[in-house]
């Protein structure tokens, strides 16, 4: 019986665990590098506003100014950020992949 409440009791805490890992970053923010390199391809992307809070969460993954930098670099990204009513010094972060980029405004 001892056995089973031992499976019981570590099953809950690498489910805790994983849980706390997932809440940590609420963004689907991928390997840093994939996702710098999708900017450099990418000819289009989705703008998502954040707040300073969120901004701050998303600085752990995210080097602003080598994201800026490459946004910069893609005429036609940098294009698509100004379609949606925003500049390339409001971006403070990315995820995603090529087709599916995600860049956080503040």
């Amino acid at each position: 019986m001892k056995i089973l409440t031992i499976i019981a009791l570590s099953a809950t805490l690498i489910a805790g665990a994983s849980t706390a890992a997932m809440a940590a970053s609420p963004y689907d923010v991928m390997s840093g590098v994939s996702s710098l390199g999708a900017i450099q391809e990418a000819s289009t992307a989705t703008v998502l506003k954040v707040n300073p809070n969120e901004a701050k969460t998303l600085s752990f993954d995210n080097d602003v100014a080598s994201v800026q930098a490459r946004v910069k670099g893609n005429p036609q990204l940098l294009a698509t950020i100004e379609r949606q009513g925003f500049s390339v010094e409001q971006i403070v972060g990315v995820s995603g992949k090529q087709s599916g980029l995600t860049l956080y405004a503040l």
